[in-house]
């Protein structure tokens, strides 16, 4: 069953966890749907370069009383990054709600945790099962039967097949496939372009036609 959230959040106000570029594109894609009451920093910076609306809070003081919401959107590139701050908000009480583009088609008997953003112009296919706070970027495609677990992140262009398996807390590079049936570990690093042919070992770093393990690159 599709749980998007956003039917019952119509215009409420939600904080935006993180200030950089991710966080003016997730901005500009809720307009619609969420009021964007601030954003939040790291509790060593209060830079806002990119005139992020609404009030900055770190991520220390913030708490659901002080932002006036109890309501986050995680708009963070790093996957380790997102996990630790997931718990750390959860602990403060917040919810996350799912922010899917009205551009995107998603299957409605698609499967997704909490915080997942779905860019716009995505294709969700049927009975896929997507972990909490997942980042699937513009024009990407998910065939039917996959799972992606908890957050992972999918840059623009990506293609994966159906019955493929994402596992946690792993980055595909723009424009990449993964082909049906294929099995991606956990913490592993597709490269930008890349075609996956075959499992790909936890933690690993892989690139190229067909991906092969780039063992210095390695996270």
């Amino acid at each position: 069953m599709l749980d998007t959230d956003l039917r019952g959040l119509e215009m409420k106000d939600v904080l935006i966890v993180g200030a950089r570029g991710f966080a003016k594109e997730v901005i500009a894609w809720c307009s619609s749907v969420f009021n964007v009451v601030g954003y939040t920093t790291p509790s060593n910076s209060s830079d806002n370069q990119f005139g992020l609306p609404g009030s900055s809070f770190t991520d220390d003081e913030v708490t659901p009383d002080v932002a006036g919401t109890e309501h986050v959107l995680f708009a963070i590139g790093s996957t380790k990054i997102r996990r630790k701050l997931h718990l750390i908000y959860q602990e403060k009480g917040f919810k996350f709600p799912n922010l899917i583009h009205p551009s995107s088609v998603v299957s409605t008997s698609a499967c997704l945790g909490e915080g997942v953003i779905i860019a716009p112009n995505c294709v969700v296919s049927a009975d896929v099962k997507i972990g909490n706070l997942c980042f699937i970027n513009f024009q990407c495609g998910v065939g039917h039967d996959a799972t992606i677990g908890d957050y992972v992140q999918i840059n623009p262009g990506s293609q994966l097949g159906g019955c493929c398996i994402v596992c946690d807390e792993t980055l595909i590079g723009s424009s990449s496939t993964i082909l049906q049936g294929v099995k991606v570990g956990s913490s592993v690093t597709v490269g930008s372009g890349s075609v996956v042919f075959a499992k790909v070992a936890n933690g690993s770093t892989v690139m190229g036609n067909p991906a092969r393990r780039m063992r210095s690159l390695e996270r």
